[in-house]
């Protein structure tokens, strides 16, 4: 079944028409592999050819509405079969796409919704009740519902052979680890730089299954995207839980996955020493990886790690190759991608030496082209073509990139600096805690105090004393937490595992106060 819209069947005349413009995502998928399944969301299955119709459908109703160039449709949904669907449709019909994270409080969601001015709000399975709070001109629910009629009642839009580069096609709210959430706009450049980048990374392929586990509405997402792009089959959970990514993994043979380092804990105790069956490669990211973790998954599991760091902003700016673990470089966030380019530099933007910590700067394909509607915060996060991530790093002699902490999360006590970052991993390395946030506080005499909330791990009887011994005989006397606080619930964390330290920090003054 050829595509519509593309040339016929001479692929290199494809890929000189379409020269600078950007493919999408099914381009390759539909027209090479039309009947190989394409989404796998719990048995429901579509081919190539299947979603690219169906997305061809969609864009053909967002017409019927009026929802043309640059216009927003949000989608407030968990990994839903229609998700790549709608990102392909929207992208079709010229309209931005806006994700929504279903996790936020409603506050939240509708300060988004009203901030992108969305004309049509798609809401998933589950989400119903959410959605309810939320206006736009539009609405329609995935499934059996609303969006099904819309449709089977329009006439699909044939897919272009490519697209404008610099169109924006996603807008994408950061995660709001530090401030207010803003939106990040993603252009059909970026998205498809990201998406080629990822896939070179984590050794995508049209034979791979992708086990995507994490929140779609994600830019992460895009590295599902990567083996989608080229052929392969994406299998997606509405959310991670050891046993249905155990049933999911089994059920499909799945190759690749990205996961987190708690959710890597909770696999390895549950499987232990078994190695995951037809896993291949696994990407993980967004928090610290725990060094007495990773030893026992490569000691555990036959299959390769690759540690990705980006942000919403800057998409995959560094990557640590599966070979790059196995040396001592394990630990670092590895050497800049494939397609971007990055440096350190000081507070006053002059580049530093290997070894001195600095602040992130990001250059390439994949940046954003600026948050929506705020050029303040445009005009201060880019600078001359770099985008200041706002991540304190150092480099080493040989180029790997090793990540300190957030520059807002930076505590200053009696004038030295202290990387919570580097706290937490000495605590960390202490075998009954699973999890530990390291905060700063107003203190009087110090300006600011290291406070700890830690979480240990299930059955075991952490002891503060003993956590302060173990801290001084790994750090230097100012680092060492004046306070430790042990809780049984997990830790504030973003939909992707970052830690929400601002939550900690909020928490922790609320209880001072009582």
């Amino acid at each position: 079944m050829a595509e519509p819209g593309l040339p016929g069947s001479d692929r290199d005349d494809y890929c000189v028409q379409a020269g600078a413009l950007v493919p999408d995502l099914l381009t390759c998928g539909s027209r090479r592999f039309p009947d190989k399944a394409a989404v796998d969301a719990g048995g429901d299955v579509l081919t190539f050819a299947e979603l690219s119709h169906r997305a061809s459908l969609f864009a053909g109703s967002l017409k019927m509405l009026g929802i043309t160039q640059g216009r927003r449709v949000a989608l407030l949904a968990m990994n839903d079969r229609e998700y790549l669907e709608v990102r392909v449709g929207s992208q079709r019909a010229g309209a931005i796409l806006v994700p929504l994270n279903y996790r936020l409080a409603v506050t939240d969601l509708e300060a988004m919704v009203a901030d992108a001015e969305i004309d049509l709000l798609l809401i998933g399975r589950g989400l119903e009740d959410l959605g309810q709070s939320l206006t736009a001109p539009h609405v329609l629910r995935l499934g059996d519902g609303s969006y099904e009629q819309a449709i089977a009642a329009a006439e699909a839009l044939p897919a272009e052979v490519g697209y404008a580069p610099e169109a924006i096609c996603e807008i994408c709210y950061t995660s709001g680890t530090t401030a207010r959430p803003k939106g990040v706009m993603l252009s059909n450049r970026a998205v498809h730089a990201s998406i080629v980048a990822m896939g070179h990374e984590i050794g995508a392929s049209s034979n791979a299954v992708f086990l995507a586990c994490t929140p779609m509405f994600h830019v992460a997402s895009q590295v599902g995207s990567s083996c989608t792009f080229l052929g392969g089959t994406q299998v997606q959970l509405d959310r991670f839980d050891v046993a249905g990514f155990m049933t999911a993994l089994d059920r499909t043979r799945a190759t690749h996955t990205q996961i987190v380092p708690t959710m890597l804990q909770m696999l390895i105790d549950a499987w232990g020493d078994r190695p995951p069956p037809s896993l291949r490669r696994i990407l993980y990211g967004a928090a610290p990886m725990p060094p007495a973790l990773l030893t026992r998954l490569q000691d555990a599991w036959d299959c390769e790690f690759v540690n990705g760091y980006g942000s919403t902003e800057a998409m995959g700016i560094s990557f640590l190759t599966p070979e790059e673990h196995r040396r001592v470089r394990r630990l670092s966030v590895g050497r800049s991608s494939t397609v971007t380019a990055s440096r350190i530099v000081d507070e006053h933007g002059r580049g530093v030496a290997d070894g001195e910590v600095g602040e992130v700067l990001a250059r390439g394909p994949t940046l954003m082209s600026g948050y929506w509607r705020n050029p303040d915060a445009t005009r201060e996060a880019l600078v001359n073509g770099w985008l200041r991530t706002g991540d304190l790093a150092y480099r080493d002699g040989d180029g790997y990139l090793h990540l300190v902490d957030r520059r807002n999360d930076k505590i200053i006590t009696g004038g030295e600096n202290v990387f919570p970052s580097e706290v937490e991993h000495a605590i960390l390395s202490h075998p009954e805690i699973a999890e530990a946030a390291v905060v700063g506080v107003p203190d009087p005499k110090w300006g600011e105090a290291v406070v700890a909330v830690v979480v240990p791990v299930e059955g075991s009887l952490a002891d503060r004393d003993e956590l302060k011994v173990h801290c001084r005989a790994n750090l230097a006397p100012y680092k060492v937490p004046k306070e430790i606080r042990i809780s049984c619930d997990p830790l504030p964390r973003t939909a992707t595992g970052k830690l929400l330290r601002r939550q900690v920090r909020s928490a922790w003054s609320a209880e001072r106060e009582e």
